[in-house]
């Protein structure tokens, strides 16, 4: 499980799904592009809820390790549906921290 924080609000959601977001961000942030993001995610109670994201270059999310859960949502189609709309929103790649180009795209980050 992973917290999504922005702006002093926590999104626990599963592991690959928080990935999947913080990728998408990425390829938003560097085509200069915006999207509303509809996550699947736990609720205060514990009930499996779905938490919208604004997600673009003005996007300033940290991703942090959350308690294990046996709730974890997992959702194959949404980082399917994630990964494929990064793969779409223009030709930019965002940087690794050694300053070369990443592809996210269906199959995950990768290097080109």
């Amino acid at each position: 499980m992973k917290y999504i924080s922005c702006e002093g609000v926590d999104v626990m959601t599963g592991d690959l799904i928080a990935d999947a977001v913080m990728d998408y961000a990425a390829v938003l942030g560097a085509n200069a592009r915006t999207d509303s993001v509809s996550v699947p995610s736990v609720g205060p109670d514990g009930a499996l809820i779905r938490t919208t994201l604004l997600v673009g270059p003005a996007s300033e999310f940290v991703v942090i390790p959350a308690p294990d859960d046996v709730l974890e949502p997992e959702d194959p189609d949404f980082i399917r549906r994630l990964r494929d709309a990064a793969g779409r929103a223009g030709d930019a790649r965002p940087l690794d921290a050694d300053g070369r180009p990443r592809f996210v795209g269906a199959d995950g980050p990768s290097r080109r």
